[in-house]
């Protein structure tokens, strides 16, 4: 009988130092891990002349293919290890060299005791979520004690802002199992955004791997909480796809809050070294919710009801130091909404019927940047049509359109459309550590004419992982539909509204080492014509006006550290915003409604042997005020929150329990509307390969 006998092998290295990265210096290999900004990666590109290399990183990750031998000494075989493989993946929504932006990666992702995308947002110090429904139902993004119409959505770098209302900005055909990253900047960049992100922009970012799994997750909770969720990941050769559903519905946590929602989410992205990459994202949503009292506190008995259609294919290519990108996008937003809901509430005489809406957006888009000795030039251009159909907003149309879907009575009266066209030109100099940009914007709007903008930029990089920059900026926002026409038992609308301006002076800095990181700014933001919705106490009905300027002065500060696995991470958070302009006598809905003070501490932590647990605090001051539901003007309380997460897992398997509002604190987002109190949560999920 023969036998087999499996020989071990063993390495010695005969230089030995203390450092991490010893094995790989004993072996004369030089090894970077970490992260690199995109303007080091730029300029290191020119310098070196390299042809065939990204020019933006985020993360370098290293690791050895393969092991040749190659002769012995003293009976031990003396190895040389193979190159060294890189992995790039882009930040898309601006420099940090100029600008603080922040990241939620998806390790901070699994941790967070959360399960939607707009719960996740609220734990930053420098973003307001306004919540209404629970559970992603509805809610409201603002920053910088701006308004929630002022902030750019973007998904995979498209933008996906309504064009009906900034109410639905965060109706997002996608689960939050799927995302990968959140960039937030607070500000703007016209290389960017042009004029749109007036006082910043939210990026989400999926799946950018290739990962061949099924993702599959189910959550139950209070209130008949149930939320299953799955994730298909698959790649072959050049070629990556993605397709996930999710499913979310709750009974409510008081009278009708209930809510039900799908989405479905297809990504399929292919990377050739002749064509370039190309990216196709198709999405879609179904939602339905009781709005006890959203809009009005005189009528509890709201309800709406919405779909999202989403679709965009996008392409980018490199040639030597000239890159390209261009794109074309549609979204189509429905929205039905009922003063009173139908089976529930009984209908006045003076009520006609529901208010329905289709806006519809589309557009194609073109950049283009150079790079050479001295810096990069960058241009684009954008054509955009906006469009909506409505028995409420727009001009009376010569015929009704009938409503898809509703009894043949029901027709769109109502009807508006106008183009934009958005382009830029911006040009960024490098100079040592120095790097400065200056850019330029213009909007040609079929309504209201040509408007211009422009930034200037100066950063200066103190460390591999610091810097310090000073920027100036202009933007500007364009009224909605919404502000434009909207004519309710509630509100009246100003169609002679003006589009808002602004003009930002920022100061900030970063710097990060060894696990730990801090960054700080402070802004002055002088806005004209902000556009808002007021009323006198004893009136019924808001009305949109343009104010003639508030001024706004803050800054954040964020501070993080991380240690292993018994620190995941821990970081502290603090925002603070003053408006000039006081309401006087009368209440404002949005504009002049801002938090004043936000304090954010998150920390994850390992227990033993798979445990964990995740905690988020939060501390926030809103300024203004509401009327309640007795009349009685009132003013925004101080609320504290705490949140909490403790969960197992392994490489496939994560088993988790939550809470929210652990405290049982009773607050508002918006006066008068009640948010949860203690909600408990618990699921699992399952993260299985594929061959």
């Amino acid at each position: 009988m023969y036998k087999h006998f499996i020989q071990k092998r063993a390495y010695r290295f005969r230089r030995f130092c203390r450092a991490k990265y010893a094995a790989f210096r004993s072996v004369h290999l030089e090894v970077c891990i970490g992260h690199v900004a995109s303007y080091i990666a730029e300029k290191q590109l020119v310098k070196s002349k390299i042809t065939n290399t990204l020019v933006c990183f985020v993360a370098l990750m290293c690791s050895p293919l393969a092991l040749f031998a190659d002769d012995e000494t003293d009976g031990f075989d003396i190895q040389n290890l193979s190159e060294v493989s890189v992995v790039a993946v882009k930040q898309q929504v601006a420099g940090e060299a100029l600008h603080v932006v922040s990241t939620i990666t998806a390790q901070q992702l699994q941790s967070f005791p959360t399960t939607t995308l707009n719960e996740l947002l609220d734990y930053l110090p420098g973003i307001d979520i306004r919540t209404r429904g629970a559970n992603g139902a509805q809610a409201d993004i603002s920053m910088r004690g701006g308004t929630f119409d002022q902030v750019l959505i973007l998904l995979n770098g498209v933008n996906i802002t309504d064009v009906h209302t900034g109410h639905a900005n965060l109706d997002i055909p996608l689960d939050l199992s799927t995302v990968e990253r959140v960039e937030i900047l607070q500000g703007t960049s016209v290389s960017q955004f042009g004029l749109s992100a007036f006082s910043g922009a939210i990026n989400i970012v999926t799946n950018t791997t290739d990962q061949r799994c099924v993702k599959a997750k189910v959550d139950g909770g209070d209130f008949g909480y149930f939320a299953p969720a799955l994730d298909f990941r698959y790649n072959k050769n050049k070629w990556r796809f993605e397709l996930s559903g999710n499913y979310n519905q709750s009974t409510g946590y008081i009278d009708n809050t209930d809510y039900k929602y799908g989405n479905l989410y297809f990504n399929a992205h292919c990377a050739d070294s002749v064509t370039g990459e190309w990216s196709l994202q198709l999405g879609g949503q179904l939602k339905g919710f009781g709005s006890n009292s959203f809009y009005s506190l005189k009528y509890p008995d709201q309800y709406e009801a919405t779909k999202t259609i989403f679709g965009a294919l996008t392409w980018q290519k490199q040639i030597r130091f000239f890159s390209m990108e261009s794109g074309i996008f549609y979204r189509r937003h429905y929205d039905r909404f009922e003063l009173f809901r139908e089976g529930v509430a009984e209908f006045p005489t003076w009520y006609t019927g529901h208010n329905y809406h289709v806006a519809d957006a589309a557009g194609i888009n073109f950049k283009a940047s150079f790079l050479y000795n001295i810096g990069k030039t960058a241009v684009g251009i954008e054509v955009r049509d906006e469009h909506i159909f409505s028995n409420v907003l727009g001009d009376v149309l010569d015929e009704p359109k009938h409503v898809a879907g509703a009894a043949d009575s029901i027709c769109y009266t109502k009807s508006k459309n106008r183009l934009n066209i958005n382009y830029f030109a911006e040009q960024t100099f490098y100079a040592g550590n120095f790097l400065a940009s200056i850019g330029v914007s213009g909007n040609y709007n079929s309504m209201f004419r040509n408007n211009f903008a422009c930034t200037a930029n100066v950063g200066y990089t103190f460390d591999t992982d610091g810097a310090v920059f000073v920027n100036v900026s202009r933007a500007l926002r364009l009224p909605t539909f919404t502000d434009l026409y909207y004519q309710s038992a509630t509100q009246t609308a100003n169609p002679n509204l003006k589009p808002e301006q602004s003009m930002t002076a920022e100061v900030g800095a970063h710097w990060g080492r060894k696990g730990f990181r801090v960054s700080l700014n402070a802004y002055y933001r002088v806005g004209k014509d902000l556009i808002d919705w007021v009323k006198a106490p004893e009136e019924e009905k808001w009305r949109s006006v343009n104010h003639t300027r508030v001024d706004a002065f803050g800054g954040e500060v964020m501070v993080g550290y991380k240690y292993g696995y018994w620190l995941k991470n821990l970081e502290v958070g603090y925002a603070y915003c003053q408006l000039d302009k006081d309401a006087g006598d009368l209440l404002s809905k949005y504009a002049l409604d801002y938090l004043k003070h936000k304090l954010t501490v998150n920390v994850a932590h390992g227990i033993y042997k798979g445990f964990g647990a995740s905690w988020q605090f939060t501390f926030q001051q809103r300024e203004g005020n509401y009327t309640d539901k007795e009349g009685t003007v009132q003013n925004y309380q101080p609320v504290y929150l705490l949140d909490g997460r403790v969960y197992w897992q392994n490489a496939k398997l994560n088993v988790y329990v939550e809470a929210s509002n652990l405290i049982g604190q009773r607050y508002y987002d918006y006066g008068g509307i009640e948010q949860p109190g203690r909600w408990f949560k618990a699921g699992i999920a399952v993260n299985l390969d594929v061959e």
